[in-house]
């Protein structure tokens, strides 16, 4: 596939133009701090001339950008101004010239590469005082006059007639649009100086600061918490430090009132939506939706619990050309973000995740149980079998083939320091003594340290029990259909079942204990 700079499109009046640029980062900085005239802005931006003047200046107003509104999660809305296409590629390669020229603060942690609301919560963990604070109208404050100047002043310098023209790629209606490509990156530039002053006076109050586009965070280990930056007034209320605020205002920007929070150590605290009292965590709502959705998924089905969560629970605004989202893709959505905030050796998450791939096996075992052709389900459940062991990170030693002309599965596996050989019927008659003679002489044969697992879908006869109970070696298990039905299910998982099963066996010499009576067990 050629680099993504080789693709074309042909929204300028026919002329084909990249929709990303070649140049490296260095060669771009330089040639955007050599621009001189808005001729050398269309050449950077590999763009015809006459086009950036036409999309700038003389197509309609009301055919720039879409606007739509989203919801936020205090149910308030917010407003999108989504430019048209040729635009949009315009403030994409903009973007890509500005994010080369731009140098972040330490402190930044909104639209930066190397950056998230992870790294922005990691900063203040394990602190005494966390405080927080939101910036009003973050993008609509910033004007085109304010762009337009950041671009002439330091440490920038271009000439007026440049800064002018690049101010008016991102800007629309005098502010600075939230939905256009040029705009995270514009903000973080315009608030360079913020940044400085801020981080200073965090210094000086020996706390730690933070910005993530118009959410603040200061933090501190200090027995009480800097007056200059907050302090609580006789009614409890947090009251915005002036220094604090003196910054702010002198730097074009105002102070949400209603999200202002200054919370101790005693009590959850937040940072871009991450509890980070010990470790940067998700909030336990939002874990109880994960597993809300699952248990959905599990008991009613995948189309049903679709509809359900589209009705009840999908209240998000969208943009007009957006699609409501599908259920399995919100749920691993949602489980990979509590993979990048907790990890992906997280044992919650781990658990979670196997709970979503169980659930998928149930679905294909069930639809084995209703299938008419035994050849293809025999073959089927094959990769069925090994996947339940995947899901459990119990290893597999030996590959799980069909052998010919019968419905039986060999294979085996390791788990709490045993070597288990498995045997699987799966046939419309229940499974007699003598089909259990194989995988006896494989165990005698093996030695030490291991078991045998005879796994048959619908049972055995009454005495097969009661034979391998008489037999001195009492060294195989057995499992049925039911088992592994609710092994899919999630209600029991397969290491405490093989575990419960060997316990049994070494105390009474019993070679089947049922994934029901475990249930039994664990819930009396």
């Amino acid at each position: 596939m050629p680099p993504l700079s080789a693709f074309t499109i042909s929204y300028f009046n026919g002329t084909q133009v990249s929709v990303t640029l070649s140049d490296d980062g260095a060669q771009l900085k330089s040639k955007f701090l050599s621009l001189k005239t808005p001729q050398d802005i269309a050449t950077l931006l590999d763009v015809p001339y006459n086009r950036l003047i036409y999309h700038l200046y003389r197509k309609p107003p009301a055919d720039r950008y879409t606007t739509f509104t989203i919801g936020k999660n205090n149910g308030e809305l917010r407003t999108i101004l989504a430019p048209i296409s040729s635009l949009k590629i315009i403030q994409r390669k903009l973007k890509q010239v500005l994010e080369n020229a731009y140098t972040p603060k330490p402190s930044v942690h909104g639209f930066v590469l190397t950056k998230s609301i992870l790294s922005n919560a990691r900063m203040h963990t394990k602190q005494r005082y966390v405080f927080n604070v939101d910036l009003k109208d973050f993008f609509p404050t910033i004007n085109f006059g304010r762009v337009r100047g950041m671009f002439m002043g330091f440490p920038y310098k271009l000439p007026k007639n440049v800064a002018t023209v690049l101010a008016q790629i991102c800007c629309f209606n005098n502010q600075l649009p939230q939905g256009a490509p040029t705009s995270p990156i514009v903000s973080n530039m315009i608030c360079a100086h913020l940044d400085s002053d801020l981080q200073r006076l965090a210094k000086t109050n020996k706390s730690i600061y933070t910005r993530y586009a118009d959410d603040i965070a200061f933090s501190t280990s200090t027995r009480s918490f800097p007056p200059s930056i907050a302090t609580i007034d006789k009614l409890g209320q947090v009251q915005v430090g002036r220094k604090l605020n003196t910054i702010i205002v002198n730097n074009g920007f105002e102070i949400k009132p209603n999200k202002v929070w200054l919370r101790q150590k005693d009590r959850r605290q937040l940072v871009t939506g991450l509890v980070v009292n010990q470790f940067p965590n998700v909030r336990r709502k939002y874990t109880n939706q994960i597993r809300a959705m699952l248990y959905a998924y599990s008991k009613f089905g995948l189309k049903a619990a679709n509809e359900e969560f589209l009705k009840s629970y999908d209240q998000k605004h969208r943009g007009p050309t957006k699609n409501a989202p599908r259920f399995q893709l919100v749920l691993k959505g949602k489980l990979d973000f509590l993979s990048m905030i907790r990890g992906k050796d997280d044992p919650l998450y781990l658990r979670l995740v196997n709970q979503l791939k169980s659930i998928g096996l149930l679905e294909r075992f069930d639809s084995l149980i209703r299938s008419t052709d035994h050849q293809a389900r025999g073959y089927e459940v094959q990769s069925l079998l090994k996947e339940v062991f995947e899901v459990y990170a119990i290893p597999v030693t030996g590959s799980f083939t069909r052998n010919k002309g019968a419905e039986q599965i060999d294979g085996a596996f390791e788990f709490d320091g045993w070597h288990y050989i498995v045997e699987c019927r799966w046939r419309q008659e229940i499974a007699n003594v003598r089909e259990l003679d194989g995988l006896h002489g494989q165990v005698c044969r093996a030695g030490k340290q291991t078991m045998g697992l005879f796994l048959s879908i619908n049972g055995w006869s009454k005495n097969v029990p009661e034979l391998l109970k008489q037999n001195p070696e009492k060294a195989i298990l057995l499992m049925d259909g039911e088992d592994l039905y609710i092994v899919l299910s999630a209600i029991v998982t397969l290491p405490n079942l093989l575990r419960a099963k060997l316990a049994r066996l070494n105390l009474y010499a019993e070679p089947f204990y049922s994934a029901k009576e475990l249930i039994l067990k664990e819930g009396s």
